[in-house]
């Protein structure tokens, strides 16, 4: 709380102004397709009450929480064209043909409503619903047929005179637009047209906004920005104007009460303040993913969101921390100052420079290469008005945008004015020293010093004239000049055995023109009087940190400013000589800095440039932060394995009962917080179950199985990048005992006991009776084996009375067998006399030429023919077949339902083995007609070569 207030303090005079930073880019976030995993294209945008993001995605709705993504597939008629939250939470959504409300905490999960059915019969089709806004007369679903506004449950339906394009609300005020026709505004409950815009009648409007009471900023697609003020329409003449009408318009949003973000089709975003100059030009050069804006939101925290036509983007606007990096050409930073009006960055690639103008700094302007300074820039300081730079190449004096070496001895790390004659100077480089001399207004390379070939990052000069260098591990080294400077005459090593905790890691800082030893341990000062190194109270008190001190400088208030191995910020000094420390603004930035380089540049307290590894980061403390902001810690669902379910947390306070010998569970936490969300962390705690809050952890779940029987609450809290915990979140839960010690085990075992008492009382009865019992039962067997005996004599004469009926009607079946064969050769021996006769008339006739006999002897014919195929006897025939062979027929039509009435005789005079001649007599065919007939009964038959005829028929 206390760092909180002095912040507030140290910013007050500027809290009533929220602005965006010119300088640097803002910190942006990339959240591609395959990260969210959902469709490419995001037309609207909101938050709710709780922080999270929702967004109106092609593949339906999408949730962000800082670090997982949900996707809701909430309708039959994707995409999801728009959104809107209420304040009390409620999710509005709008579809291509569809539109309803949204709910999140269900006990089933998250469920969809249409509110399609609230309308009446004549309405087919919605049309797409482009927007939804929250109104004080209702929640407005616009699409180009109609606007609905649904108030206390029912809809209102209006029509356009000829489309609606989009709407706008915008000062309390409903605006649509219908191309060709006019500008409209809605007041209590009708659709007036406004006189004012006659002349963007055929102009399509895509955005309206405010920056004051009396003033509108009308956006159009072909025409760029319009401005209504003092009843007059006229176009925006300003320089954001300009670059939207070569970009053109798609979306826009107010920012605050000075800033407007302005989304563009072809090249990004564009900020603009209330005047029109633009602030901050951001596409893809700048770190977006994709330069046609779709849709744009405004966080409860300041700080901007977009979507893209491909992707989301984050853009932190509410920050005091902008990026100077790639996208400017800017690599790994190591020094960096502000000289004449111009800012120079020294990267590992050379140096930039740029004009800076504090109070109007132009984020326009492109970073430019100094020439001939290609390569590592080691620092950067003013000596007698002139900037040097110490270069991998050599030392370099820096005039406007151009470089003179003046010395090519290879590392030049820091320059050090000597003392009392300045016009020389000494510089470290990565084998030694050189001398500089100052003169004709200008420094000049003069020779390497003799004696001493160590590295000399860190250098200073002491009151006695001597030179202090720290060595990364070495220890520290004090040399003595000769009068000339440009001899080593003594040089004296110190390290662990004077003193310092160590010979490695000794950094050579000076504070407030007194030098220091910043040691893995504290800071330390030497003391002449016992040639040891002590540590230093004072400043031990003053940069009490767990890390080693690695940068430090002061300002004009008496403020310092330092960076340790992880972390960066400043010591502020209070009105009373008190000093507090500032540390939470620059949390975004720890482990960003080049280890052993770290570096800092203070220009005012509005600007600071900080080195790390991407480039350079600016600090601004007129930027206001949402670092102490409070947002809230979420149990969002339970795992439950055994189930194979997921809970849903809802705000019923249900307490769910787990079974005791299945309770295993994942719980997921979630903390909405989107600045720098890779650092939110999480803690938890279960009563009955811990003894402390767990350890913070960046996992955003838990495990836990094996709980013993008993009533738990998981307690979740997360904490930011800042530092800042959230409030708690809670779930209950009940675990009940295992089947052995649950209340029904309980009841079972009193049961039980009272069965056994009872089961003894009557064992100890039933023993005198039990002899009694035996007797009776003996009894009882002997009656049993009698009537078994009867019984099994039942059985035998049972079975001989069916052998002797099984007898009587084998015999009967033989008699019929010989009637049946002697009919049938009855029946041929007919047959065949008939042939007999039949072939002599045939002769005669063919004899005679009496045509009186012949008719006589055709009509004999004729009768001896039908006599041979009487069915008569056919039937007779088969009725005796039967009844021998019962069922033959049956079974034979069942397995083979495509048999003639001719083949089945055949099959019964086969069964009957009867001869060939004896068939065909009885078919009235020739032999071979029979040998052909039993061909093609075998192919009906489905029978093979090697199996015969007749058996199979006798077997069937």
């Amino acid at each position: 709380m206390k760092q909180t207030l002095l912040i507030l303090l140290f910013i007050l005079p500027v809290l009533g102004i929220c602005q965006v930073k010119r300088i640097g880019t803002p910190n942006i976030l990339n959240y591609p397709k395959a990260e969210y995993k959902a469709g490419t294209q995001n037309w609207g945008i909101a938050q709710d009450p709780d922080g999270f993001m929702y967004f109106a995605n092609n593949d339906g709705l999408l949730r962000f929480d800082g670090k997982n993504w949900e996707l809701f597939p909430v309708s039959t008629t994707p995409p999801t064209r728009s959104i809107c939250i209420d304040k009390e939470g409620t999710i509005y959504l709008g579809f291509d043909d569809d539109f309803g409300i949204f709910t999140i905490n269900n006990e089933s999960g998250p469920q969809f409503t249409s509110l399609k059915s609230k309308l009446s019969g004549e309405i087919a089709e919605t049309g797409i619903i482009w927007k939804i806004h929250d109104t004080p007369f209702g929640i407005v679903f616009q699409s180009n047929q109609y606007l609905f506004i649904l108030n206390d449950g029912k809809i209102t339906t209006l029509k356009p005179e000829t489309a609606f394009n989009y709407s706008f609300y915008v000062n309390s005020r409903l605006f649509l637009h219908e191309p060709g026709v006019g500008l409209f505004e809605y007041i209590n409950g009708f659709i007036n047209k406004v006189p004012w815009a006659d002349e963007l009648q055929n102009t399509e409007i895509l955005s309206i906004e405010s920056f004051f009471e009396n003033q509108l900023l009308i956006g159009t697609a072909q025409n760029g920005w319009f401005e209504y003020k003092n009843g007059k329409l006229s176009n925006w003449d300003t320089q954001a104007n300009s670059q939207v009408e070569k970009d053109i318009l798609y979306s826009a949003i107010k920012l605050d009460r000075n800033n407007l973000a302005i989304g563009t089709i072809l090249n990004g975003v564009i900020i603009a303040n209330s005047d029109g100059n633009i602030v901050q030009h951001i596409n893809e050069e700048k770190g977006i993913q994709n330069n046609t804006i779709l849709s744009l939101y405004n966080d409860n925290s300041g700080n901007l969101w977009l979507g893209l036509d491909n992707g989301i983007d984050y853009i932190e606007l509410n920050s005091p921390l902008s990026y100077i990096s790639g996208s400017e050409g800017i690599s790994t930073g190591y020094c960096c100052t502000v000289y004449n009006n111009k800012l120079y960055l020294g990267t590992n690639r050379g140096l930039f420079v740029k004009t800076f103008n504090p109070l109007n700094p132009n984020n326009s302007e492109d970073f430019k290469l100094v020439p001939n300074t290609e390569g590592q820039v080691w620092s950067l300081q003013v000596i007698n008005d002139q900037l040097l730079c110490g270069h991998h190449s050599g030392t370099f004096v820096i005039e406007e945008n151009h470089a003179r070496q003046i010395s090519n001895v290879p590392g030049s790390w820091k320059f050090v004015q000597l003392a009392p004659d300045t016009n020389y100077m000494i510089g470290g480089n990565y084998n030694g020293l050189c001398l500089y001399h100052y003169k004709n207004n200008s420094w000049s390379f003069v020779k390497k010093i003799k004696n001493f070939s160590e590295s000399s990052r860190f250098l200073t000069q002491d009151e006695s004239g001597n030179i202090w260098i720290s060595h990364g591990s070495r220890g520290v080294f004090q040399v003595e000049l000769n009068e000339k400077y440009d001899s080593v005459v003594a040089i004296n090593q110190y390290g662990q055995i004077n003193g310092l905790p160590s010979d490695d890691s000794n950094v050579l800082l000076t504070i407030d023109g007194n030098w220091y030893i910043s040691a893995i341990d504290g800071i330390y000062q030497f003391n002449a009087s016992n040639n040891r190194f002590e540590k230093e109270e004072q400043m031990n008190s003053l940069f009490n940190f767990s890390e080693q001190l690695k940068f430090t400088d002061s300002d004009a208030k008496g403020n310092y400013w330092y960076i340790t191995d992880a972390n960066a910020g400043f010591i502020h000094k209070n009105e009373d000589g008190t000093f507090s420390r500032i540390t939470t603004p620059f949390r975004p930035l720890r482990n960003t800095f080049v280890p052993s380089f770290e570096f800092l540049c203070e220009h005012g307290n509005d600007n600071v440039f900080i080195a790390t590894q991407d480039g350079f980061v600016h600090y601004s403390s007129r930027i206001v932060t949402s670092s102490n902001q409070t947002f809230k810690s979420f149990i969002t669902h339970i795992d439950v394995p055994y189930l194979d379910t997921t809970i849903f947390n809802t705000s019923n306070n249900n307490v769910i009962e787990f079974p005791f010998n299945m309770n295993a569970f994942r719980f997921h936490f979630s903390a909405p917080s989107y600045q720098n969300p890779q650092q939110l962390e999480f803690s938890y705690f279960i009563d009955n179950y811990s003894s402390e809050w767990s350890p913070w952890t960046t996992d955003n779940y838990r495990d836990f199985t094996n709980f013993h029987e008993n009533e738990y609450v998981i307690r979740v809290k997360a904490r930011n990048s800042f530092g800042e915990e959230s409030e708690e979140a809670s779930y209950s839960f009940i675990i009940t005992p295992p089947w052995q010690r649950s209340k029904t085990a309980i009841y079972i075992y009193v049961f039980l006991i009272f069965v056994c008492v009872v089961i003894l009382a009557g064992f100890i009865s039933k023993r005198f009776e039990k002899s009694k019992q035996k007797e009776r039962e003996k009894h009882k067997q002997e009656m049993r084996d009698r009537e078994k005996e009867f019984e099994k004599q039942a059985v035998l004469a049972e079975k001989e009375i069916i052998r002797l009926k099984n007898e009587k009607l084998e015999a009967q079946k033989l008699s019929l067998d010989k009637e049946l064969a002697n009919q049938t050769l009855s029946i041929v021996n007919k047959n065949k006399f008939l042939m007999k006769i039949n072939q002599e008339l045939k002769r005669l006739s063919d004899e005679t030429t009496d045509g009186a006999v012949k008719s006589k002897m055709a009509i004999l014919k004729k009768r001896i023919n039908k006599e041979i195929d009487n069915q008569h006897q056919n039937k007779i025939f088969e009725s005796y077949f039967e009844e021998v062979h019962a069922d033959f027929f049956d079974r034979l039509k069942e397995r083979f339902p495509k048999l003639t009435p001719k083949d089945l005789r055949l099959c019964a005079y086969i069964r009957m083995n009867m001869s060939t001649k004896e068939i065909a007599s009885l078919l009235n065919i020739s032999n071979r007609g029979v040998e052909i007939s039993r061909y093609r009964l075998r192919k009906k038959l489905d029978l093979s070569r090697d199996i015969n005829l007749s058996t199979f028929l006798l077997n069937l």
